[in-house]
């Protein structure tokens, strides 16, 4: 290799470790954002008040730390549930996920909670019996000690009396359930090959879902079939966005919520300003899930649903509480946005406790200090692996209960699950600012774009972005507020002060490093020019100025008394040879005969 192909070569290797220095850096500043939202939290809840959601969100982050497990102790119905004299669902199986969490003894709360489960009057279920062959068909069912006949047409309607549990559906082609038959076991037979499934919606129509299990037999056989359809009370009411939250607490208990699934499922549309995708991903997993809650995502930065209870940092906590480390590019991008709004102690939202505490539980979840009623359980990893639950059981894999994942999000799978990579899928990886126009899967390395294409996201009422702006509640110290415009109304749009930023300091390193290598190629050139330089602007010697003999003047200095200088001792100067420079010799001897001409 010669000269310049080194110099050209280690210049890029000076390069490319500054590039890695910058980017470790980087890392460092996300882990110093995250330390300092950790200690935020921690100093905002010291001598303070705090309201039992303050109470509990800080829990799920801190663990028992401070004043945490006083106050919610402060607001405990003499039942077991919270709040104090009006016990509600949703709170108190907040509280019990954060008791799980510091690990105290929370089966008295998930006593009360199973007793107030009831059946979901507001689904509507039905009976389908299919006759394998499609011929006509005569099928009995029996419930409890009565037995009724009807017959099976071969275009699939349904004829006679089906007995006082059923009745035949106005389409003509299923049995609906009356609800006063709600938890009881229906025994089915036929004198032809058939299948029966049980289908559910809710009572004003919509979409239509099918149990996971069918059951088939052969002619003269039985199936049994069994409606349990439940949610959780507040009141004499069922109570939707309780029933979320409760099914998650049990589920992170090892407690069966399949009952509570059907309600979830057919009232989500009815209620989607809980985020209810979120929940349902957790419970029961599913691409459909998956791809309603990357669908949510605003501006690749944030969730907000629409009419949202409790606003935007609640709602992207729930997105990252279900996504977790399967989210891929989207979570990455909400982490970057997050950390970059953080308020000046590092806090989020105006140092708002409960927004706090449930982003950083949600996103940076750590261990948490245990309040010891209970023994520790066993981290999960790296003996077992966090997955999905339901993804996990459906991959033949088993809920180890005595391990612990960080993330409410996550139970301890005794496998880990092989997910194919977008491109097995013959998908697309949509990139920072694009979005899947058609429907997302999940991927083992993110969202899996499938019968769509990546399309730029569209955000016309935003002109704050564009221009190098970031919509904020609050704009920090170094941000002035500007008059562009934001997605979310009550949002400024922050803009950085006037000053030299980091990437001003990183170009002109660049150019330094250039001009350096510049130099380096071409030294010869440069001494040339530089002895020019140096022999025009060398000084001559100066004239003895007529007032020498007199003393100048020297402001503010003071006088001391001249002293006579000692005679110097003469002494012969040593000369030492002077290595010669062939090239600076070249470039005198060049500068000589240029000056003859």
């Amino acid at each position: 290799m010669d000269k310049r192909g080194l110099i050209i070569l280690s210049f890029a290797v000076i390069l490319t470790l500054f590039l890695c220095n910058f980017a470790k850096a980087a890392e460092n500043v996300s882990t110093d954002n995250v330390n300092n939202a950790y200690k935020c939290l921690e100093d905002q809840i010291k001598n303070k008040t705090l309201s039992l959601k303050e109470a509990v969100f800080s829990a799920l982050a801190l663990g028992s730390k401070g004043n945490i497990v006083s106050r919610i102790e402060s607001d405990r119905d003499a039942n077991s549930c919270w709040p104090k004299g009006a016990c509600k669902m949703k709170e108190s199986a907040q509280v019990a996920l954060a008791y799980n969490r510091m690990g105290k003894d929370s089966a008295a709360i998930k006593k009360w909670i199973l007793s107030k489960n009831a059946s979901a009057t507001e689904l509507k279920w039905l009976l389908e019996i299919d006759i394998t062959n499609k011929a006509a068909a005569s099928c009995t069912i029996k419930e409890g000690g009565r037995t009724s006949t009807i017959r099976v047409l071969e275009n699939s309607r349904l004829q006679g009396s089906p007995g006082s549990c059923f009745s035949i559906d106005s389409e003509g082609f299923m049995l609906r359930i009356n609800n006063n038959c709600l938890g009881r076991q229906f025994e089915i037979s036929c004198d032809q090959d058939f299948v029966t499934s049980v289908l559910y919606q809710r009572t004003s129509g919509g979409t239509l879902f099918i149990l996971p299990e069918t059951h088939s037999a052969a002619s003269l056989g039985s199936t049994r079939e069994e409606v349990n359809g439940k949610c959780f009370r507040t009141g004499s009411t069922c109570d939707y966005e309780g029933t979320l939250w409760a099914a998650l607490a049990l589920k992170k208990i090892g407690e069966d919520v399949s009952d509570y699934m059907p309600y979830l499922l057919a009232l989500a549309d009815d209620n989607n300003r809980y985020f209810p995708s979120t929940f349902l991903y957790i419970l029961v997993g599913g691409d459909d899930q998956y791809n309603l809650i990357v669908q949510e995502q605003k501006q690749s930065k944030f969730w907000e649903m629409t009419g949202t209870v409790d606003g935007r940092y609640y709602d992207t906590s729930l997105a990252m509480l279900a996504l977790g480390d399967k989210g891929g590019a989207e979570i990455d991008a909400t982490k970057s946005y997050l950390l970059s709004i953080q308020t000046n102690d590092g806090c989020w939202n105006s140092n708002n406790i409960r927004d706090t505490g449930f982003l950083l539980y949600s996103g940076w979840p750590r261990g948490a200090a245990s309040a010891g009623e209970i023994s520790p359980s066993t981290p999960c990893e790296p003996t077992f692996s966090c997955e999905n639950a339901f993804e996990c059981t459906s991959a033949g894999g088993t809920i180890e209960y005595n391990y612990e994942c960080p993330n409410i999000g996550q139970s301890c799978c005794s496998i880990k699950l092989q997910l194919p990579s977008c491109a097995e899928k013959q998908g697309l990886l949509c990139p920072y600012g694009t979005e899947c126009s058609g429907r997302s899967e999940l991927a083992s390395d993110g969202a899996c774009c499938l019968g769509g294409s990546c399309t730029e996201i569209q955000v016309s009422e935003d002109t704050c972005t564009p221009i190098g702006g970031i919509c904020k509640t609050v704009c920090g110290d170094n941000e002035e507020e500007s008059a562009e415009s934001c997605l979310i109304t009550g949002d400024k749009c922050c803009i950085e002060k006037a000053g030299t930023s980091i990437w001003v300091w990183i170009i002109l390193l660049l150019i330094l490093i250039a001009i350096v290598v510049l130099g380096i190629i071409y030294r010869d050139k440069v001494k040339i020019w530089w002895f020019k330089i140096k022999e025009r602007f060398k000084k001559k010697p100066v004239q003895p100025s007529a007032q020498a003999g007199q003393r100048s003047a020297m402001p503010y200095a003071p006088t001391r008394p001249m002293m006579q200088p000692r005679a110097p001792i003469m002494q012969r100067p040593v000369i030492r040879p002077y290595p010669k420079d062939k090239e600076m010799e070249e470039a005198l001897r060049k500068l000589r005969e240029m000056s003859k001409k």
